[in-house]
């Protein structure tokens, strides 16, 4: 059962209403959704307030849309034109929908992504970022929760800072690929990156294609830029990639494993090691790679089930 934060506002509002704040030059006007949300078009910003659930199916709107604290917002097929914002303890979670501005989380329980599209920069403060098969046009920035993106485009920057882990499989990064302070490292696998590519002062396990001690990696990972691998005290393992520039590993400990299957292109600056087959006994301590993603998809089911028995239960919101 989620935890619920609530915040205590000046006005309370009826499900689906349209409310005015009048302020210094004019009114502002937003529609509330709790409950189920259909194939409408709403016209301005739409607010889930506090600690309640909101489903939108075939929605479009126009404005902008605040998820608030301890709030949940489930959504298939819908096109939101403005932005997506993200309170304490909410959860947001898109199917199959478009958002033409920016995402932001902050302090959130978490943000889902499956089959979406988000033309503007996506920024998570806490809790997880899950995104699968899904475009991110903008710059993606994710820490001090999960990152976890399969099967997805990054047009911009994707950015993994102070996480618990962030872990990129068969996906496509434009820019800069960085990786800093993870708590349990991070995965690279089958992916291909078009900027530098970063990673430093990670802890645990790093694995960076191939095998490793977390487990096998189907597909070869393409570096088209240059590759540091610095300042980590993660076991860190490169294999079965192609880095087209040059790679740095500098000031690890243990020093970075390279395997057979790994071609540096570019030179190689510092210290390596040649990597040797993980044994049995240190993969039973090690969960298989897909077993992270497998855990958020949970977290998130739960979640967005949750929040749909309670839109349902509210009953058809007044769009």
């Amino acid at each position: 059962m989620k935890i619920r934060t609530f915040v205590a506002t000046a006005s309370l509002v009826a499900s689906g209403s349209l409310v005015a704040f009048a302020g210094s030059a004019q009114a502002a006007l937003y529609t509330t959704c709790v409950g189920d949300g259909g194939a409408v078009t709403v016209g301005g910003d739409l607010v889930v307030p506090a600690g309640q659930s909101c489903t939108l199916t075939g929605t479009k709107v126009k404005g902008t849309v605040t998820v608030q604290a301890g709030a949940d917002l489930v959504a298939s097929g819908a096109t939101l034109n403005g932005g997506l914002s993200v309170g304490e303890n909410a959860y947001a979670d898109l199917t199959d929908t478009s958002v033409k501005g920016a995402l932001t989380a902050q302090g959130a329980f978490g943000t889902h992504l499956q089959g979406t599209t988000v033309k503007g920069a996506i920024t998570a403060n806490q809790g997880f970022l899950y995104a699968v098969d899904s475009t991110l046009d903008g710059n993606v920035r994710a820490q001090a929760g999960e990152l976890y993106v399969s099967g997805s485009t990054v047009d911009g920057s994707l950015t993994g800072e102070a996480n618990q882990y962030s872990d990129v499989y068969d996906s496509t990064v434009d820019g800069k690929l960085t990786v800093n302070g993870n708590a349990l490292g991070g995965v690279l696998c089958a992916s291909e990156v078009y900027g530098d590519t970063v990673y430093k002062a990670n802890s645990d396990t790093l694995q960076l294609g191939g095998e490793g001690l977390l487990g096998s990696c189907s597909g070869a990972t393409y570096l088209d830029g240059n590759l540091a691998v610095t300042d980590n005290t993660a076991t860190a393992v490169l294999d079965n990639a192609i880095v087209r520039g040059k790679l740095t590993a500098t000031n690890n400990s243990p020093v970075l494993q390279v395997g057979e299957l790994a071609r540096i292109r570019g030179g190689i600056t510092g210290e390596t090691t040649a990597a040797g087959a993980a044994s049995a006994a240190a993969r039973s301590f090690k969960a298989a790679p897909q077993d992270r993603g497998d855990g958020l998809a949970e977290k998130a089911a739960e979640r967005a089930a949750e929040a749909r028995a309670e839109a349902k239960a509210a009953g058809a919101t007044r769009l």
